[in-house]
């Protein structure tokens, strides 16, 4: 049996999720735009019901929300929220170097498009965003600035109280992107984010379903309903009955996964030779765990792993491109860290002996450069 260890990619369902997600299903088959009975009517009522929810157990305090198919699609349309509201001008957009490649695409296209101008911002050695670059590019003027509430790699959790107040004082709009934080960690200084992104892929959730929070143009609303079309009640309701369950579960669930993820990081550091951390040790994400060796590149660790351990060398979405992820080429990290990176993601559904095997696997694997030595 595979040990799971790819909780940063995507989280398995919860059953109790899935159940709910099933009941949901038979109990509204009606389309929620059929407003002329009242099958249709119910089907609507429990989207509006379930944003409520969502919007409560995220603790946010919007009246908007837009349930998508897939934080990569709530991204986008944030995106095109700030080119709305230029109103005829090239909209101005700051984002961090290590921003989730489906925002970094969308910015890159429009700027291509000649819709938006887009400034980058570099990060510390931790993959933290620096408050005093995103001052400068602020100054400067912005519309709109895109920042990660947690990295989906390092797992760092960002300033996002400062990077917000540097928003309110250049006067420009903030999303934050929390697919990696919400239900795994404090969120209150994101709260007051113009618009924020929460996945279900991350909180035990069902699939392909995801949520913006915050007021939208018109514009963005309406192409949203253009190209995602009618919203999903069941997705939405089981979307929401997840969230509802890491409100009330998460602050002891990512505590047992922290015990767990320092237990794995003591092992791995005893018996690997020169291994390295990566990321904010002292702020990171309860399961994250981010290692470099300098004896083989994290692939091919990964590749001694197969059908034993799943984990990955960097994010899903980039699986299959060659070199270094952006994230840790935007780290000032040295040059074998970014080759011989492995991502390590604990969830709720692991338990202490699989991490105690799974220690003893990695380590061998990460070893396997280094023929005179072994787990021991």
């Amino acid at each position: 049996m595979t040990i799971y260890l790819d909780n940063m990619a995507a989280t398995p369902v919860d059953p109790r999720v899935a159940d709910h997600h099933r009941a949901a299903m038979t109990e509204n088959p009606a389309n929620p735009n059929s407003s002329e009975h009242a099958l249709g009517i119910k089907s609507q009522e429990a989207i509006d019901q379930a944003g409520r929810t969502l919007v409560r157990a995220v603790g946010a305090e919007s009246e908007h929300v837009l349930f998508t198919p897939g934080a990569s699609a709530a991204l986008w349309i944030a995106v095109e929220d700030a080119i709305g509201r230029a109103s005829g001008r090239l909209a101005r957009v700051v984002a961090t170097e290590v921003e989730h490649p489906a925002l970094l695409a969308a910015l890159r296209r429009a700027e291509a498009d000649g819709r938006l101008t887009l400034s980058l911002i570099g990060v510390d050695e931790d993959g933290a965003p620096r408050l005093e670059l995103a001052e400068n590019a602020l100054k400067d003027g912005a519309d709109l600035l895109c920042t990660m509430a947690a990295n989906n790699e390092v797992g760092t959790i960002s300033d996002i109280g400062g990077l917000s107040a540097l928003a309110v004082r250049f006067g420009a709009r903030h999303l934050v992107d929390a697919s990696q934080a919400a239900g795994r960690t404090d969120m209150s200084a994101a709260l007051g984010a113009d618009l924020i992104v929460v996945s279900g892929a991350k909180a035990y959730g069902p699939r392909r379903a995801g949520v913006l929070i915050g007021k939208l143009s018109g514009h963005a609303s309406r192409l949203a309903h253009d190209v995602f079309g009618t919203p999903d009640a069941p997705s939405a309701l089981a979307l929401a009955f997840a969230f509802s369950l890491r409100a009330t579960e998460s602050r002891a669930d990512e505590a047992r996964i922290a015990t767990m993820r320092d237990a794995l990081q003591s092992v791995l550091m005893a018996h690997v030779p020169g291994l390295r951390v990566n990321g904010a040790l002292a702020s990171r994400l309860p399961g994250s765990l981010h290692v470099s060796t300098p004896h083989l590149p994290g692939e091919a660790a990964i590749g001694r792993l197969w059908g034993k351990i799943a984990l990955s060398s960097g994010a899903a979405c980039q699986s299959g491109v060659p070199g270094p992820s952006h994230v840790l080429s935007a780290m000032a990290i040295p040059d074998w860290a970014r080759e011989g990176a492995i991502r390590i993601g604990i969830g709720r559904f692991n338990t202490e002996d699989e991490i105690a095997q799974a220690g003893e696997m990695i380590a061998a694997a990460l070893n396997a450069g280094t023929p005179s030595r072994r787990y021991a």
